[in-house]
């Protein structure tokens, strides 16, 4: 046997090493690295993916003031926590006719203060800035350069269920976010 025949096997023997050294780590680390990463890659924050059941439809009156209720998710997910039970928000429900009611957010468009409804005036009123919107939701005065948003509600088996939306504030544009 010469001496290149052994230096070959040694660097055989090295290359396949380091082969076999490498195949243990890749398949050690990239179900370690993708578990870690999974979450990142995702949106980090997400809303309620289904409507939100508000209640029945029957304790809202045909002409009454509007009714504040409380939006609640059932679960929001951020990244690798799963929280349960998280206030979203308010919206202020009308019944509108025997069948079917309005929901409008209770966020003023201007900058995002929580409105009020003043019975006496028949308005909602941003406390902030002084903006009025009518019983629909419609801007009167103020700063506000649009309306209250609306949001989708549904009634199924008389019961309410609403889609909760973001908007951007500002702007006389109406965009989700």
């Amino acid at each position: 046997m010469s001496d290149d025949s052994g230096s070959d096997r040694r660097a055989m023997l090295r290359l396949t090493a380091c082969a076999l050294g490498g195949g243990i780590a890749a398949a050690v680390g990239v179900p370690v690295v993708r578990m870690l990463a999974d979450p990142a890659s995702k949106i980090t924050v997400t809303g309620p993916s289904a409507p939100i059941d508000l209640g029945p439809l029957d304790r809202l009156k045909i002409g009454a003031d509007p009714v504040s209720v409380p939006v609640v998710a059932k679960e929001i997910r951020d990244g690798w926590n799963a929280v349960q039970q998280v206030v979203l928000g308010s919206a202020y429900l009308t019944r509108t006719s025997a069948g079917d009611c309005t929901a409008l957010s209770s966020v003023c468009p201007h900058l995002a203060c929580t409105i009020g409804w003043d019975p006496g005036k028949r308005h909602y009123v941003c406390p902030c800035h002084e903006s009025l919107f009518d019983p629909s939701g419609e801007r009167v005065t103020g700063p506000s350069e649009r309306g209250l948003d609306p949001l989708p509600v549904t009634i199924k088996d008389g019961r309410i269920y609403l889609t909760w939306t973001r908007y951007r504030m500002g702007g006389s544009k109406r965009e989700p976010v």
